[in-house]
């Protein structure tokens, strides 16, 4: 069972009714704490794809005003993580086969030139803050903690880019990952079944990304993270959509506790 409390973000909590639920804001600044905390529920999956929202609902939850809320949505619409629906309401976007591989194929670009250039330019701090990130993945997806993993994922990879040096790179990241939020809500359903394949293809990813950059070869990280993104969109697609496109509904099962593996990274 997941439980709020994993969360590496302490303004993400979970509400009674299972809905995503925030810490409240300080006065200071809240348009920026308010699109930071709906940016961050939204790239890790935590509204499902097609759920609707509303500037009022979601005030409520960040305990705020609707204005600094109306912004930061007014942010999120330009940038594709919600959309406007027929009937003015807001949305999260729904999960397509053609939209995954077009976000893929662009992140897998910008995100394997940001890791090249990680190579190059990373100092020391920066890779022991990339190697410690690798290892809370490893104990987060070996333990189940589902939450934790995909927290630990985004910091891993967002580690590497910000190592890049490129403000600008990041920026269309960060969008990109946005924009993948749904996707994240979708496949984290099917993860408790399939946990030890996700274990097994991110560790060695992640173990192939740390072993170039210690290197410092940027062709091989590039050539790595290209194939941890595009490795993983594989294995979404295996898990959330059937051979016509439609989503598949998770299996449900119960888990048996297992025993822990040592972290590969």
């Amino acid at each position: 069972m997941l439980k709020a409390d994993s969360m590496r973000d302490p303004s993400l909590l979970e509400s009674d009714d299972g809905a995503p639920a925030f810490g409240k804001l300080s006065s200071s600044v809240l348009r920026e704490q308010a699109y930071e905390a709906l940016a961050n529920a939204l790239r890790s999956g935590r509204y499902a794809p097609g759920a609707a929202v509303t500037i009022r609902g979601l005030a409520e939850q960040l305990g705020t005003s609707t204005m600094p809320v109306r912004e930061a949505v007014n942010r999120l619409l330009t940038e594709g993580a919600l959309e406007m629906l027929a009937n003015r309401t807001l949305g999260v976007p729904m999960v397509t086969v053609q939209r995954l591989d077009d976000l893929i194929e662009a992140r897998a670009t910008v995100e394997a030139r940001a890791a090249s250039l990680a190579a190059e330019r990373m100092d020391t701090a920066a890779f022991s803050r990339i190697k410690r990130a690798a290892e809370a993945y490893s104990h987060a997806v070996d333990s189940e903690l589902i939450a934790e993993a995909v927290v630990a994922n985004e910091q891993l990879h967002f580690e590497i880019y910000r190592a890049s040096g490129s403000d600008t790179l990041l920026s269309i990241i960060e969008r990109l990952w946005l924009q993948s939020g749904p996707y994240i809500a979708a496949v984290m359903k099917h993860m408790h079944t399939a946990a030890h394949s996700l274990h097994e293809r991110g560790i060695a990813h992640h173990y192939n990304i740390l072993a170039a950059l210690a290197k410092r070869d940027a062709e091989a990280v590039g050539e790595a993270m290209r194939a941890d993104i595009i490795d993983a969109a594989r294995w979404y697609k295996e898990q959330i959509f059937a051979e016509d496109g439609s989503l598949l509904e998770p299996i449900k099962v119960t888990r048996k506790p297992r025993g822990r593996r040592p972290a590969s990274a």
